[in-house]
């Protein structure tokens, strides 16, 4: 019954694997769960067992690849050295990871996109908004601590580089060869926090804050 179980768990994640890449290579529209089943070497009878439907399968895709991926990325906010330290730990681990996991990328660009016109997938929407959301208020507590510039509070810093850190991913995604995510993550990262914070100093090519 163990060995049975464990098979078991294997074959779903291997469908959620191949359906992010099916979905990342056709869109959801032109994916089949045929054709998922396929590309993972199982029936589509086992495709069937283990998710009722094509919407089901493209939101567990992307809900739980995207908790596996993102976990070492987000941690970085949550580190013992200073927010702007952290942040800027977050944002270089998160271009890295961009461009060299393949997982982390399939499923960024999948989640920025919109329902693509399925009403099965407005949850997925609503859950990816609930998401950032939250990824947005984490980010303006730690900026709570941060002496920022004049005028500039840390609710706007904190949507400024979430809008940031989109906008570079969106871009790079479009034309994977304008530039490399990974080779100038420390670049984009100073790039994004400069400005930000009052100009007291620097550390490790950070711009460094006054805490509070």
């Amino acid at each position: 019954m163990r060995r049975t179980a464990e098979e078991a768990a294997a074959t779903r994640r291997d469908l959620l694997v191949a359906a992010l890449a099916e979905f990342a290579e056709l869109g959801y529209a032109a994916a089949t769960l045929a054709g998922i089943a396929t590309r993972a070497g199982v029936t589509r009878g086992a495709a069937y067992h283990h998710f009722s439907d094509k919407a089901t399968l493209y939101l567990s895709a992307i809900e739980e690849l995207w908790a596996e991926a993102a976990t070492p990325v987000w941690s970085k906010l949550d580190g013992p050295e200073p927010p702007l330290r952290r942040i800027a730990d977050f944002l270089v681990t998160f271009f890295t990871a961009l461009e060299h996991d393949a997982t982390l990328r399939e499923v960024y660009a999948l989640s920025m996109r919109s329902a693509e016109g399925a009403p099965e997938l407005e949850r997925g929407l609503r859950d990816k908004q609930a998401v950032m959301e939250g990824w947005r208020r984490h980010m303006a507590a730690l900026l709570r601590t941060v002496e920022l510039r004049p005028g500039v509070s840390p609710d706007i810093a904190a949507l400024t580089i979430i809008t940031a850190v989109n906008g570079t991913a969106a871009t790079w995604l479009a034309c994977p060869d304008l530039f490399s995510p990974a080779q100038q993550a420390q670049p984009l990262a100073d790039a994004i926090l400069y400005g930000l914070a009052e100009p007291d100093g620097r550390a490790t090519s950070v711009p460094m804050a006054r805490e509070m």
